[in-house]
């Protein structure tokens, strides 16, 4: 399958499951939706797929334009709305972020790779969201300049960094454990041979070193300074933990490189010389790059800091479906950047408009979702056509620095001193 027909085998396969009488029962919260309302618990999920950052009124007022006839679905008051929504489990829009992985690697077989290895990226970063008592209660949180605690919360992303895909995320409690989520996350990567996960340097632990080992997966960390395994007085040296009670002794190999700056960066992995060369490892590292730019088009783009329920369990319903349109938007936006014509003749390097994709992929959501197949084709086939026309320069070796002056972490450590 091609790029479109692997979102349209999402689209209906998504579908199907929200319409299906055990996917409400799956994801009903107690006994709601036992009774026949105006507000369905499938018209629900369209209606936080597609809801944008404006009023309730107008973004039920987008939906019930979606379908034909509008008066298929009734006129409901805001707080009707409201309080629907919340007998419905965050975990449906998870389902469907996890339909969108297993049909993108079910079908499409043009992946993209580095050297003959399926390279993923496990990164976390934290989110702020609506400042109620109640998530704080359930999220935590850090003080703000009034001494008050402001809510956030842990995001934890497993990304397929050739091929712009999230192949698993968590949404967690703030300062939730990044290696447990490594973990948890461990459980949907895909079963592909010669797959390799790129670590930054906040989850090196000889702990976390013998779990990956033990489900026979390579990786590649960033080290701290500090890291007592780290300083080496040769750039490559094999370095062993050895075997105690029922744990076997494991081989690990540690190298250290030069930057362009001056600093040195360590490095720990269980890719032996045989497999991989040292002086491949610097543009391997780099790959990891790519979930930095993910975060940022999460945050920048799909504006996964902006709210329109105050409640917790909106709150996850609507960071999931986000993440399940940024699998769509992704896989539409490899498929035009294809399309887009590379020759000697323009001065520049193009690609399509990851923001305009995005917005034309939550603008039609609602009617790709519920739409026949023939049709559903050739929505997909338009939206590709105008991706391919609305493009934007690639800017290549683009450098950004690599820390921050403030972080709410030092922001934090700063307060407990005042105290």
């Amino acid at each position: 399958m091609n790029s479109c027909q692997v979102i349209s085998s999402i689209l209906q396969a998504s579908n199907q499951r929200i319409t299906s009488n055990s996917f409400l029962e799956e994801h009903r919260i107690g006994n709601a939706f036992t009774r026949s309302g105006k507000l369905s618990f499938s018209g629900l999920i369209y209606f936080i797929l597609q809801a944008t950052h404006k009023s309730l009124s107008i973004n039920y007022a987008q939906l019930r334009a979606a379908f034909s006839p509008a008066t298929t679905l009734p006129l409901v008051s805001k707080q009707a709305l409201s309080k629907a929504r919340q007998g419905i489990s965050h975990k449906a829009f998870l389902a469907l972020l996890r339909i969108s992985v297993e049909q993108y690697y079910k079908h499409f077989k043009d992946l993209r790779l580095w050297n003959g290895f399926h390279l993923y990226a496990v990164d976390g970063s934290t989110i702020q969201i609506p400042d109620s008592i109640e998530n704080v209660e359930r999220f935590g949180g850090n003080p703000n300049k009034t001494g008050n605690l402001s809510p956030l919360a842990s995001v934890s992303v497993l990304y397929d960094v050739m091929n712009d895909i999230l192949v698993d995320v968590t949404l967690n409690a703030y300062r939730y454990n990044e290696r447990i989520s490594v973990k948890e996350h461990i459980l949907f990567l895909p079963n592909f041979s010669n797959s390799i996960i790129l670590f930054d340097r906040g989850y090196p632990s000889e702990e976390l070193f013998r779990f990956l080992h033990s489900q026979g997966i390579l990786f590649l960390m960033r080290l701290p300074k500090t890291f007592k395994k780290a300083i080496f007085e040769q750039d490559d040296i094999l370095f062993t933990y050895p075997a105690f009670e029922s744990k076997e002794e494991i081989t690990l190999r540690s190298l250290h490189f030069t930057l362009e700056d001056g600093s040195t960066e360590y490095l720990v992995t269980n890719l032996m010389p045989e497999q991989l060369e040292a002086s491949q490892f610097s543009e391997l590292y780099q790959m990891r790059w790519g979930i930095e730019s993910k975060y940022r088009e999460l945050k920048n783009r799909l504006e996964i800091e902006s709210f329109n329920c105050m409640k917790p369990i909106g709150i996850r319903q609507e960071f999931f479906a986000a993440m399940f349109l940024s699998n769509l938007t992704a896989i539409l936006k490899q498929a035009a950047d294809y399309l887009i014509p590379k020759t000697s003749e323009n001065k520049h390097v193009y690609q399509s408009s990851r923001s305009y994709i995005l917005n034309r992929m939550k603008y039609n959501i609602v009617f790709l979702l519920r739409t026949a197949n023939s049709t559903r084709g050739k929505i997909i086939a338009q939206l590709l056509e105008e991706a391919v026309r609305v493009r934007s320069i690639v800017r290549p070796n683009r450098k950004f620095g690599r820390y921050r002056k403030n972080t709410r972490r030092r922001y934090y450590i700063h307060m407990k001193s005042c105290i």
